[in-house]
Formats: C-alpha cells, sequence, structure tokens
C-alpha cells in the first residue's frame, strides 16, 4: 500500500514595485510504493508581469523518483536533482540557470496550507498593483494641478497685454481726432471768412474722412476687446479647472499639501481668487477704456457734422452705434471683486 507525501516550498522573492518580498510557493506531491519509488505532481506558483499588471501564474508538472532511507532522487522533464528527506523537511539541491547548485527546503503541508500561501500570495500582487495604480493616478492628479496653476497665471498676464493694446488703441484714436479738430478748425475758419461753399464743403468732406478714420480705429480697439472677452472666458475656464481639479486630486491624496515644485491648496485658493479679482479689474479697465473711446467716435463725428453744416453742405453721416460694456464671466461666484 502506497503512502501520501505532500511538501510546500516558500521562496522568496524579492519584486519590483512590492513594499517587502513575497513567498512563492511550490508544492510537491508523490504517490510511493513499498519499494520507495514514486510518482508525483509538482505546482509552481510564479509572478509574472511588472506593477500595476503583476499576475499569478501556476504551471503544473509530473515527475517520478525514489525515496531510498532519507536519500531523495527526483527525475523531472529529463532532468534529475538529489536531496535529503529529515522528519517534515526536504532538501533538494537545484542546479539554477547559471549552473550553480541551490539547496531548496520543503516542508510538509496539507492541501489547505498550500491554499493559504497561494492567496497570500495573489493578495500581496494584488496589494502591490493596488499600490502602483495609486501612486500613478496621484502623480497624474499632482500634474494636472501645477499645469492648471501654470496655465491661470499665463492667461492673467495675457489679459494684461490685452488692456495694454486697448489703451493702444484709445491713444491712436484721440490722435486722430486731434488731427481731425485741426480741420474741423480750418473749415469753420473758412466759413467765417467767406471761402467759396464748395471749397468749404471740399475741406468738410475732409473731416468726415477723418471721422471715418476714427471710426477705424473704433473697429481696430472692438477687435482687441474681442480677445479680452476670450481670455476673459479662458481664465474662467482654466481656474474653474484648478479649484476641480485639486478636489480630484485631494480625493486620491487627502494628506497632498504641495512642494517647492506644485501648488499647495493654498496656492490654488490664492490663484482662484486672484484670477477672480484681477478678471474684475481688466474689466473695469475695458470699460473705462470703452468709455473713452465711444467718446472720442461721438466728439469726431460731432467735428465732421459742425464741419457740413458751417459750410450748408450735406448732412453728415451719422457716427456708428456705441461699443457696449464687457462683464467679467466670475460675476456672481464667490471670491469675485466687486
Amino acid at each position: 500500500m502506497g503512502t501520501a507525501t505532500s511538501f510546500q516550498a516558500a521562496s522568496q522573492q524579492a519584486r519590483s514595485g512590492v513594499t517587502k518580498p513575497c513567498s512563492s510557493p511550490d508544492y510537491l506531491e508523490w504517490q510511493s510504493d513499498a519499494m520507495g519509488t514514486f510518482q508525483g505532481t509538482g505546482l509552481d506558483a510564479t509572478v509574472t508581469g511588472s506593477v500595476p499588471n503583476e499576475q499569478v501564474s501556476i504551471s503544473r508538472s509530473n515527475f517520478d523518483g525514489r525515496l531510498n532511507a532519507s536519500t531523495v532522487t527526483l527525475s523531472y522533464m529529463g532532468n534529475s536533482a538529489h536531496g535529503v528527506l529529515s522528519g517534515d523537511t526536504l532538501t533538494i539541491n537545484v542546479v539554477t540557470r547559471d549552473g550553480t547548485i541551490r539547496p531548496l527546503t520543503y516542508h510538509r503541508a496539507s492541501d489547505g496550507e498550500y491554499n493559504v500561501a497561494l492567496a497570500k500570495l495573489k493578495g500581496s500582487v494584488s496589494q502591490a498593483n493596488a499600490q502602483e495604480n495609486l501612486a500613478e493616478s496621484q502623480a497624474g492628479a499632482v500634474q494636472t494641478v501645477a499645469k492648471d496653476y501654470q496655465a491661470v497665471s499665463a492667461d492673467e498676464s495675457s489679459l494684461g497685454s490685452d488692456l495694454t493694446n486697448l489703451g493702444n488703441d484709445v491713444t491712436s484714436a484721440e490722435t486722430d481726432l486731434t488731427s481731425e479738430h485741426t480741420d474741423e478748425q480750418n473749415v469753420l475758419t473758412e466759413a467765417r471768412s467767406g471761402t467759396d461753399n464748395s471749397s468749404v464743403c471740399g475741406d468738410a468732406s475732409g473731416v468726415s474722412g477723418d471721422a471715418s478714420g476714427v471710426s477705424g480705429d473704433a473697429s481696430s480697439f472692438s477687435g482687441d476687446l474681442q480677445g479680452i472677452t476670450t481670455d476673459l472666458s479662458t481664465l474662467h475656464d482654466e481656474a474653474t479647472k484648478l479649484s476641480s481639479d485639486l478636489q480630484a486630486l485631494l480625493k486620491v491624496e487627502p494628506s497632498y499639501a504641495g512642494d517647492g515644485s506644485n501648488p499647495s491648496p493654498s496656492d490654488v485658493q490664492r490663484a482662484v481668487f486672484g484670477a477672480s479679482s484681477a478678471a474684475s479689474e481688466d474689466v473695469k479697465g475695458a470699460n473705462h477704456d470703452i468709455d473713452q473711446e465711444n467718446a472720442t467716435v461721438e466728439t469726431a463725428y460731432g467735428y465732421a457734422a459742425d464741419a457740413s453744416k458751417a459750410g450748408n453742405c450735406d448732412v453728415a453721416a451719422d457716427g456708428p452705434t456705441p461699443i457696449g460694456h464687457i462683464s467679467s464671466p466670475f460675476d456672481g461666484q464667490s471670491g469675485a471683486s466687486a
């Protein structure tokens, strides 16, 4: 009558990405006869892949052998190994890939003990994968917040440049208005001195042309104003995204506090409030420029009308519709300045 024997080996493997080594269980089970000859099955649990995609795979192999007193000889897949059985311990000398001989120690174990060891290995691999996934998620969230933070700063800078361009447009229109005023005064002088009306009206037409030039300045002003409204919208979207992405980061890393190269939650809050305040101030500045531009255009067409009236010429054209004020997309939100 044969004897059933089961042994388990727990060899330590250090795996990249795992905080501590885990046991990789090997399991040998055989049935021996009275002569000491036996046949058995081996189960080898190995970890393949790298975190966060490691997997546990099980390979199965058959072997035969002989037990002579305490000496054990195993034959498998054309190879042989020798070892010693002492009580509940089986030590087998295994030839490694580099040709060296390494002793592998097995301990007597039941199927249930093997299952526990295998479950422990799988749990360790699952934990390592989860830790790596979390680390990658945290790193990505930090990079996103840092990118958003820089974008808000860049958007504020763009708004400042837009406002400067708007001021330059106002200055250009006022310069053209000064030139038109000189032409208008010349027409009025001609009319008072009795110059022929045809000459007066010809010069009055030039004043109307000057007014059209000021209107052209206003068109350029409107184009730059559109740039401001676009950048205001972009700043609002980026600030909103920054706040949202910070909340997403804090969900996966509640202890996040920033560092030298990445903004802290307080830095983010200040940046969002600063964006709102900057938008409000830029809107005030833009609306002030709008009022100046509208006044300049209105005055320009007033000069043209006065010049035409002085020479009893054709009625000068009406000026364009005044440019309307803009508003901040942050209006009505918490943190927006008045």
